[in-house]
């Protein structure tokens, strides 16, 4: 019934995660009956709590999970709905307003009950900080965009007009006015103030 289940709800090579299982089963006996599908080789173990089916590369080696796979799983978003998303300098880097790539990825997720935490994710390392608002596939685009205007100064390369790439994210993502003020009242004051000072309301859709 478990393995039915998986091949139901799983492609080979996608992350499984132990607590994302919907079964009508104890706990107890759903970890008894995951590591008979391990020692049987139909299931594959990354991590604990973490598995998936068995697949190989296209020159026949098994393939294996990556950690930002199963962290991005873990912290921000499945295939229906967004619960996170990167923060910090990593966020900085992939908006274009940074050069720099962090050694340690920042996530900012519904999902941790802590402030801030470091958690790993095989032999990776990740800080985890809790939301300031509920992040969801709708809003998602907005958080990010007032992620970075909260630190902003501490995020943008000097030599980047980080004006210009933020009014180009705004635009791609057709981020609306309504929902940055819907948002804006859970973050610091200078997030508001780096709107008008980067000239960034009349990109708004």
């Amino acid at each position: 019934m478990l393995l039915d289940y998986i091949k139901e709800n799983y492609k080979p090579g996608e992350p499984i995660l132990l607590q994302n299982i919907r079964l009508d089963m104890k706990y107890d006996n759903l970890c008894q009956q995951i590591k008979k599908l391990v020692d049987e080789g139909r299931l594959c173990r990354f991590m604990d709590g973490v598995y998936y089916l068995p697949k190989k590369t296209v020159s026949g080696i098994p393939y294996t999970l990556n950690a930002d796979t199963v962290a991005e799983l873990k912290y921000l978003s499945n295939k229906t709905d967004s619960y996170g998303c990167y923060g910090g300098h990593t966020l900085a880097n992939i908006m274009g307003l940074s050069e720099q790539v962090p050694q340690v990825k920042e996530i900012v997720s519904n999902n941790t009950s802590a402030i801030t935490r470091k958690v790993k994710v095989d032999k990776f390392s990740y800080i985890v900080r809790k939301s300031p608002v509920t992040i969801t596939k709708e809003n998602v685009k907005t958080v990010m965009l007032l992620e970075v205007l909260k630190d902003l100064d501490n995020l943008s390369d000097s030599h980047i007009d980080t004006s210009d790439c933020l009014k180009n994210f705004i635009s791609k993502n057709k981020i609306k006015k309504s929902m940055v003020d819907k948002l804006i009242p859970c973050y610091p004051l200078r997030t508001y103030k780096a709107i008008y000072d980067m000239e960034l309301v009349n990109a708004f859709a």
